[in-house]
């Protein structure tokens, strides 16, 4: 029997556990109390040493828990997750974006009407339902001077997505790319690229797979009726600190810029970013907000290290 893109029981819901139990409990029953079904929710177990594998098998018996030893890395993880159940479309989403507008992933599952579109992202709010800014615009050296220059700031709204960050998030149109608590991809899609990228620990991968998906010919789509909050970094945070974190985003950016972008392209995007960043380091540090100085520091040398990570 064919499945139906829009059948709420033919979605596949995955997150990735390390070590927070609590917060993958509760994204996962605000999921289900959205209607997705307990069985179609799947939770990977990313090496966790705390005891979680007994808390989320206690407290969602019904759902699937896939378990590793170790820490292999978020993407190599949730493709895992992808792998254990089959469906018509999956939603891939971090253990710490809790479902906020009843109804958000039905409508999710609507933009999927269009056959153009191969992947869905919604409106996320930070835990004071402040705009959480996850649409970015596709790394290339005229974006990156815009961003760069601060001159992002003064493109008018309706152009936003396409250079800068600051758009107000309010209405649905397509993307270039997101960042990813919350994704939604066609099946089709999900299959034709492989998942996630693996090539790094983790980060970028979000990025990375909007630019291929867009390679490929698919139309990323934003849905700002459908709400998660976002609290962000609820694993990570617990490992490392904000300056290691940036440094690590920073290293799995530039990867990915490089594997991508022509090398002439990558360098001067790479530098433009650099740039940018070194500014408002100099600024922070000047100021002596040394907490956001350190983190744009650690995503300096990121970009400039290059590596993966």
């Amino acid at each position: 029997m064919k499945r139906s893109l829009l059948d709420i029981t033919e979605l596949v819901a995955v997150m990735v556990n390390w070590e927070t139990a609590d917060s993958t409990i509760r994204a996962a029953e605000a999921l289900m109390a959205d209607g997705v079904p307990a069985e179609r929710v799947v939770v990977v177990d990313n090496g966790s040493a705390d005891g979680s594998e007994e808390r989320i098998r206690d407290r969602l018996p019904d759902c699937v828990l896939v378990r590793f030893e170790q820490n292999i890395g978020y993407a190599r993880a949730a493709n895992a997750g992808a792998q254990a159940l089959q469906g018509s479309s999956y939603l891939m989403l971090n253990n710490d974006a809790f479902l906020h507008s009843a109804g958000s992933v039905r409508r999710l599952l609507s933009a999927l009407e269009d056959p153009a579109i191969g992947i869905v992202v919604p409106r996320l709010l930070n835990l004071d339902l402040t705009l959480q800014r996850n649409v970015v615009p596709g790394n290339s050296p005229g974006v990156e001077f815009v961003r760069a220059t601060g001159l992002s700031r003064l493109i008018p709204n309706r152009w936003q997505p396409d250079f800068g960050t600051h758009w107000d998030h309010a209405s649905p149109r397509g993307i270039d790319a997101a960042t990813g608590a919350v994704f939604l991809f066609r099946a089709e899609v999900w299959h034709r690229l492989g998942g996630l990228p693996v090539r790094n620990y983790m980060y970028a991968d979000d990025l990375e797979v909007c630019l291929r998906a867009r390679k490929e010919g698919w139309r990323i789509w934003f849905e700002p009726k459908a709400e998660f909050i976002h609290v962000g970094n609820g694993s990570c945070g617990r490992h490392w600190g904000s300056e290691k974190r940036a440094e690590m985003v920073g290293r799995s950016e530039s990867a990915m810029i490089r594997e991508h972008l022509s090398p002439f392209s990558a360098r001067l995007t790479l530098a433009l970013m650099a740039g940018g960043v070194a500014a408002r380091w100099l600024f922070f540090a000047l100021v002596r907000n040394r907490a956001a100085a350190a983190s744009l520091r650690g995503t300096l040398r990121g970009l400039i290290g290059g590596t993966t990570v």
